[in-house]
């Protein structure tokens, strides 16, 4: 029996009689095209595509203005039980193109299509990381070059990420050598606010902007009681607590790493303060344009010096009977 002309048959000749050509959008209410759906391997959807439409994925996903809102990409991917992967995310935003598009193009291939909202990985992960719950330190030590020990954690406490020690780590190298730790307080108030600030930068870097804005306020908090915040520095911080040449002196002798690098004179037994008048010394001949010195031609004007003066008052006979030790 011939088709009545003009009709529309909605399925291929070679496709089965049951096969659906259109979806009902549950955002919106039309009926679209099925290529107008992502596919889906989820169990939950029947079908074989997620029930929302491309074009109303991307509605939800965003503000007003088009771009895309990280909290709301998170809302979304939980409703369609679809994961939130950083790494993958990441990349997606780096390809030219329609960042969506090519996320769940990315989340299509075999190896993630089976992939749920409950294995999303909120935080960058290193070239083959493993599963931090279900590995004992030993593996952890094996994959990755940062080592968390007994005494980092008793430092920081336990329950954060690897990654979170890290950065704490790399934070609190960063800030302790311009920080006063001249008590357990101290020293305390310093590993708050790196916690904060660490937390901060992460939610940032992830674009939570309620999360960064909350962790913000407390490693605010946390640097005024630490004394960090800049205008609770003095003139001596913000020079790095060297406002006097006794001043530069006193930090060049607190200072151990300097110790290893001095020279050693054999002149005389000199300690870092001869260094760094002899270093002084030279700043200012140079500025002058004159030759620099050696340090012998420094002790030489010492001698000199408390020569001119014994004669000066040798009358006086103050010295006694001390001789001259001359150089040694």
């Amino acid at each position: 029996m011939s088709r009545p002309k003009g009709s529309k048959n909605k399925q291929s000749a070679s496709s089965p009689q049951n096969e659906i050509l259109e979806i009902t959008c549950l955002y919106c209410g039309k009926s679209k095209k099925i290529r107008e759906y992502y596919v889906s391997y989820n169990p939950a959807h029947k079908i074989g595509r997620i029930p929302y439409c491309k074009k109303c994925l991307k509605k939800m996903i965003a503000d007003d203005f088009g771009k895309v809102q990280l909290e709301k990409l998170k809302k979304t991917l939980k409703l369609i039980d679809r994961p939130f992967l950083y790494n993958i995310w990441r990349s997606s935003l780096e390809e030219k193109g329609d960042t969506f598009g090519l996320y769940m193009k990315n989340m299509a291939i075999k190896q993630n299509r089976e992939l749920t909202w409950e294995d999303s990985k909120f935080l960058p992960e290193a070239e083959g990381e493993i599963n931090y719950e279900n590995v004992n330190m030993e593996q952890l030590a094996k994959k990755q070059r940062f080592i968390i020990t007994d005494n980092i954690i008793e430092k920081w406490g336990s329950g954060y990420k690897p990654e979170e020690y890290e950065a704490f780590e790399r934070k609190y190298a960063l800030l302790k050598n311009n920080y006063p730790e001249k008590t357990a307080m101290h020293t305390e108030a310093l590993l708050n606010y790196i916690r904060y600030r660490v937390k901060e930068e992460i939610a940032t870097a992830l674009g939570d902007v309620k999360d960064a804005k909350d962790w913000g306020a407390l490693a605010k908090d946390a640097a005024t009681a630490a004394k960090i915040n800049p205008s609770q520095l003095s003139k001596a911080d913000l020079t790095d607590g060297l406002s006097t040449f006794s001043e530069l002196v006193r930090a060049t002798e607190q200072a151990v790493d300097i110790i290893h690098i001095l020279p050693k004179f054999k002149q005389k037994p000199q300690d870092s303060v001869d260094f760094n008048i002899w270093c002084y010394i030279n700043y200012i001949r140079d500025l002058k344009g004159l030759p620099l010195c050696t340090y012998e031609d420094i002790y030489q004007f010492y001698e000199e010096r408390k020569r001119e003066y014994k004669e000066m008052y040798q009358d006086t006979n103050i010295f006694g009977d001390v001789e001259d030790d001359g150089d040694e």
